[in-house]
């Protein structure tokens, strides 16, 4: 990016800001902020206490915590000394998370106070453990240290391949992966998206909505943290709250999966809000229905709309969609095109690239791809090949070059011999003033091969599944329109957002007998 230095490691950037403005705020949580001096006294007290316990180069720490400034510590110590960090996703039942810290060999976690118990039972658990330790407490025995002086000698990874995380999947069949994300990754994507997803003004405030160990979160901080802005870190997902530090810290860019975006749209219709400061929100992980997308416009007047396409896999997005076609209301169900240091390809089950508008595997080349599956040469051979990492979605390309996703693959639901993609039908539910939220999927039936099934939220005064198919009849073909719908109160949804569809099958599945 013009303007923003070349950095080799991931700690240079703290380097970089401290030297740079060293009274800046780099982070803010619960309304306590954080200068880049701070920080980088609290990464050094890090660096050397985690030296005298021995961790070596490779070793694996875990970090089991909701979004705070130790997140970006442990980053930065764990870049220093060669150390992989493990982030682990904090809503995880125990035989979850026990399973990333075996599969991970973590040797040491650092946790949040409101996750003491699940660290007591890892800890008489038969885990690769050695060490434990609660924020607080790490907090105290760093500050009882007293001052502590950088030492070039820790500084001990210019040459290493070592990863800086292995992100654990989440795993819509078997168990979840860890996929190890390099220090070149993170600096490619640093370097190469963040002309297209600001603008980061380093005066200007950051938002970071997404849990730090979703790479969406982490992700967009990363940019934050490279231009020097301050950034606040949203410690639990509320919309009234995410309203509220928007319209009272002046928050210019932030990211929001499009669940969340739906939710802090609806708060705001409900408050009356209109927010003119926000100068652009980026969205991903799924797709966003256009009925949200032009609500959202309307509470978010002056903020342009930046759709990307990523994933763990990739270090995040790798594309995006340049936000003027969102407002000419053009391609509003496009992701875009690629960062300068990506490309893709449409390919089908035999692997031969398709025409254009063929549906067909999204699969891309970027330096952004993990370095594989950590202990998962199975899945790395059939994830990458020859360079090229296979994402398992469905999608096309236009004439123009801009990608249109359609769906997972493996969510793809044949009917009578037709090709139905769900987020065709839920896009044209959400169009519908009686559907507060829906997902679709396909069910075995003896007649269709799968039929189709709509699990909805709706508004009970308006809903009316006679008028609704009606409605459906002008957007969609005949085989299209769900054969049933199922009203649900919420839906499962992971991390990032996505709805768990592995989940609604299992659930839902009798429901096409």
């Amino acid at each position: 990016m013009e303007g923003t230095p070349q950095f080799n490691k991931v700690h240079d950037i703290l380097d970089f800001h401290v030297n740079k403005n060293p009274d800046g705020v780099m982070v803010s949580t619960d309304n306590a902020d954080h200068k880049n001096t701070d920080i980088l006294s609290k990464v050094l007290a890090l660096v050397q206490f985690l030296k005298e316990k021995e961790i070596k180069s490779g070793d694996r720490i875990a970090f089991l915590a909701k979004n705070s400034s130790e997140f970006i510590e442990l980053m930065y110590a764990s870049s220093m000394l060669e150390l992989v960090m493990v982030p682990i996703n904090f809503r995880l039942a125990y035989e979850e998370v026990k399973f990333i810290v075996q599969d991970s060999g973590s040797k040491i976690i650092i946790f949040g106070e409101e996750f003491k118990e699940i660290v007591e039972e890892l800890n008489s658990d038969k885990t690769k453990l050695k060490l434990s330790f609660g924020i607080k407490e790490l907090r105290k025995l760093l500050k009882d240290k007293g001052p502590v002086s950088f030492d070039s000698s820790w500084l001990s990874n210019n040459g290493s391949n070592t990863p800086l995380f292995q992100m654990y999947t989440s795993g819509t069949t078997g168990n979840p992966k860890g996929a190890l994300i390099s220090q070149k990754g993170i600096i490619s994507l640093i370097e190469n998206g963040m002309d297209n997803l600001g603008p980061f003004d380093p005066n200007a405030v950051n938002l970071v909505c997404m849990p730090l160990f979703h790479i969406a979160g982490s992700a967009w901080l990363f940019f934050g943290l490279a231009s020097g802005c301050k950034n606040i870190l949203l410690v639990d997902i509320i919309p009234d709250k995410i309203l509220d530090i928007i319209e009272n810290f002046n928050v210019a860019t932030t990211l929001m999966v499009p669940a969340v975006i739906q939710m802090v749209v609806a708060a705001a219709e409900k408050n009356n809000k209109i927010l003119k400061n926000v100068k652009n929100i980026v969205f991903g992980a799924s797709p966003m229905a256009v009925d949200t997308l032009k609500r959202a416009q309307k509470i978010f007047p002056n903020s342009d709309f930046t759709h990307v396409y990523g994933m763990t896999e990739t270090t995040g997005m790798f594309m995006s969609l340049d936000p003027r076609e969102l407002r000419a209301n053009r391609r509003l169900e496009s992701c875009g095109k690629c960062f300068s240091n990506s490309e893709i390809k449409i390919v089908d089950a035999q692997n031969n690239e398709v025409p254009i508008k063929t549906i067909g595997e999204i699969i891309c080349r970027t330096d952004q791809i993990m370095d594989g599956y950590f202990n998962r040469e199975d899945a790395n051979d059939e994830a990458i090949k020859d360079g090229w990492f296979y994402t398992g979605d469905a999608g096309y390309i236009d004439e123009e070059g801009y990608l249109f996703i359609r769906d997972r693959i493996k969510d793809l639901i044949i009917t009578g011999g037709e090709n139905v993609y769900p987020a065709e039908v839920e896009n044209a539910l959400m169009m519908q003033p009686s559907i507060i939220d829906c997902a679709v999927i396909g069910v075995s039936n003896p007649k269709w091969g799968e039929a189709v099934l709509a699990l909805v939220v709706v508004k009970e005064d308006y809903f009316s599944e006679n008028e609704l198919k009606a409605a459906l009849r002008s957007h969609l073909a005949g085989f299209k329109i769900p054969k049933t719908f199922h009203i649900v109160d919420s839906l499962p949804r992971n991390a990032g957002g996505k709805i768990t569809k592995h989940v609604l099958r299992e659930k839902y599945g009798h429901l096409g007998q």
